[in-house]
């Protein structure tokens, strides 16, 4: 019923899989599905699944619970999932839902319960479990504040109740098994890369003195959705000096003839995800700023050349930022003597992140990077002062010999 592709059910099968192999002895894993979160009046925000829900099962609606635990006596209580069944009044408000036929076929689980029959399931369990793994998010730039879950209320109450039962992490697991990309993960990435790519040849032609930010987020939209995709994140069209602004999401002013625009965009496309930034012209560009574009470019490809397996993120960005360090010298924004590190004044984020389910997926920054992960690499150039902010960024699959750009139909300079 959905509009975008997804993985086939084997997928979220071997996922179950292997995370059911890394379990504790006597462990069972318990993952909830998001719930919706009121917003003002009768409304609620746009519902977003919990993304590790969703790479174990493939359902995309609130209210669920998976249940695996692969030592149980009896095959159908292993891997379990329990669903909310549409009612009559849910089919009449909302149309199709997940039942429990539809639910098997998309999940590969053979069996579904209703939501309902989840308290009663759980507590005939109890006497075969030694603890429980829950789902918490650890992602380590979550700084937006605690919002209790599900699975928050479900560890709280096992400790009110069952304090001899362990309470284990399923986030070290999870990270580490989506690090790596499966076949059909990299394929859906691709798409959403080659649907950005097209976002951005579609608005080439609006780049023109007197067009306002929020027309090329318009076009942007168009081509995603007629793509069947979405917008992976708030698209940032940052013209000018509001280019130095990392998270400029106003997108509310004209394009200047002569300036530079900031354009920071990603398709998501079966619950996968591109991010793309190209930085680009309006106009004729000055020789100055010409160079600084060019300037970034070179970085980029030099963050390349040194992308493989086995280093980390933070040791891709020191080396990367070292070579900026000297680069900037050479630009004559650094002094010769400038203290280690300078080069944060004009580079004050990171090299890259992990990309996947979510934009900034989940991995760890200081672990070897692993044959099969997927990162962004976007070094940028910020100065206020000169009125422009410069960044360009692809996505990056790491391979056995180094990296693969993922993005590379689209040149890092466009329009100059």
């Amino acid at each position: 019923m959905f509009r975008h592709p997804a993985p086939p059910p084997a997928f979220f099968a071997r996922n179950r899989a292997q995370l059911a192999a890394a379990l504790p002895p006597g462990t069972a894993a318990i993952v909830f599905a998001n719930e919706p979160v009121p917003s003002e009046a009768d409304t609620t925000f746009p519902f977003q699944q919990n993304s590790n829900y969703y790479y174990l099962t493939g359902i995309e609606t609130p209210g669920g619970v998976l249940w695996l635990f692969p030592e149980a006596p009896l095959e159908e209580q292993r891997e379990v999932l329990f669903i909310q069944p549409p009612s009559p009044e849910r089919k009449l408000w909302e149309g199709w839902s997940y039942g429990i036929e539809e639910a098997q076929a998309r999940s590969g689980v053979a069996v579904v319960r209703p939501l309902a029959e989840w308290p009663a399931f759980w507590r005939r369990m109890l006497g075969r479990i030694q603890g429980v793994a829950l789902d918490f998010n650890e992602h380590d730039r979550q700084t937006h504040g605690f919002l209790p879950t599900p699975a928050h209320r479900f560890a709280q109450r096992l400790r009110q109740e069952l304090p001899a039962h362990s309470l284990h992490r399923l986030w070290p697991i999870l990270a580490r098994l989506r690090q790596i990309k499966a076949p059909e993960e990299l394929q859906l990435i691709r798409e959403a890369v080659q649907l950005t790519i097209q976002a951005y040849q579609a608005i080439l032609p609006l780049l023109r003195e007197g067009v306002m930010e929020f027309e090329i987020e318009a076009e942007i939209q168009r081509v995603f959705l007629r793509g069947r995709g979405s917008t992976a994140f708030s698209p940032i069209i940052a013209g000018g000096e509001r280019a130095c602004v990392l998270h400029y999401t106003f997108n509310s002013q004209p394009l200047r003839a002569g300036q530079l625009v900031l354009i920071d965009i990603g398709a998501r496309l079966g619950y996968y995800c591109a991010d793309l930034t190209r930085t680009l012209p309006v106009g004729t560009l000055s020789p100055q700023a010409e160079k600084y574009l060019r300037w970034v470019a070179s970085v980029q490809a030099y963050a390349q050349s040194v992308l493989r397996p086995g280093i980390s993120l933070e040791t891709w960005h020191q080396s990367v930022g070292a070579y900026m360090q000297e680069g900037l010298k050479e630009l004559g924004l650094l002094p010769l003597d400038a203290e280690p590190q300078a080069y944060k004044r004009f580079f004050p984020h990171g090299l890259g992140h992990f990309l996947g389910i979510d934009v900034h997926d989940i991995g760890s920054r200081y672990d070897p990077l692993p044959v099969g992960a997927v990162v962004t690499c976007e070094p940028g150039l910020y100065l206020p002062a000169e009125g422009m902010g410069i960044r360009i960024e692809n996505d990056l699959l790491v391979t056995e010999n180094g990296c693969e750009n993922l993005s590379a139909a689209l040149p890092d300079v466009v329009g100059v």
